[in-house]
């Protein structure tokens, strides 16, 4: 942790936090190619073993993010960023009024927005996975009946479009909320750091060495556990 005063302009001093750990960060441009690698696939059918690994992954991915958010540092866990109301709120009127203030995790627009997306995406890969049309089917498809598995192919289409304007309308956030706060979210979620006010309360960041490797080998146990059922 860094200390900068800036006593020329009179602000005051800020101090450089470790925020996001590697983890999660890893978990974000994971999800992040897999998703595009899963887009690009998805409408080629010749790529269906590439569609399939990679919304598998995925799976993975968003089970071990859930879990995160239970036995990671403080800036990771859901108690930490999902706000009720009127925290909501209050910081749509900060943004308005432009008076944004910088938080060490996930601001509670950006807290509920993960959220949605994890759900969404929760969504997608199992409507795909039960899923079945004319040109593939899913590995668990022949678990439900046809015109389940037919209605679950269309929720996977419709699902994907929804999830896409939730990815464009994040993004926008990252945008305005990068802009307004003079903060770099993206390199922020590379490097782990942000630069917060000094009379902010600093991020735990730190952890027991033990949860990673127990959130991982968690999530692909229930992920092999239920893809275990299509053999």
């Amino acid at each position: 942790m860094t200390a900068n005063e800036n006593s020329a302009s009179g602000s005051p001093p800020e101090i450089v936090v470790p925020v996001w750990d590697p983890f999660l960060r890893i978990f974000h441009w994971g999800l992040v190619l897999l998703f595009v690698v899963a887009y690009v696939s998805g409408s080629r059918p010749a790529y269906y073993r590439i569609h399939l690994a990679s919304g598998v992954t995925i799976l993975g991915l968003v089970i071990f993010r859930l879990i995160w958010g239970f036995l990671g540092p403080r800036p990771a866990r859901f108690a930490d960023f999902l706000r009720g109301p009127r925290a909501v709120i209050a910081h749509l009127r900060e943004l308005v009024g432009g008076r944004h203030r910088v938080v060490p995790g996930h601001n509670p627009i950006g807290g509920w927005a993960v959220m949605v997306i994890i759900l969404l995406i929760l969504v997608e890969v199992f409507s795909g996975l039960f899923a079945s049309t004319f040109d593939y089917d899913g590995p668990l498809a022949r678990f439900v009946p046809d015109a389940w598995a037919a209605a679950l192919a269309d929720v996977h289409t419709l699902n994907l479009n929804l999830l896409l304007a939730i990815l464009l309308v994040h993004l926008a956030g990252v945008a305005i909320t990068s802009a307004l706060g003079h903060e770099n979210l993206v390199a922020s979620m590379i490097h782990g750091r942000k630069q917060l006010p000094a009379r902010t309360l600093a991020a735990e960041s730190g952890i027991a060495w033990w949860r990673g490797p127990v959130a991982i080998v968690s999530a692909v146990m229930l992920v092999w556990a239920l893809l275990s059922l299509s053999l």
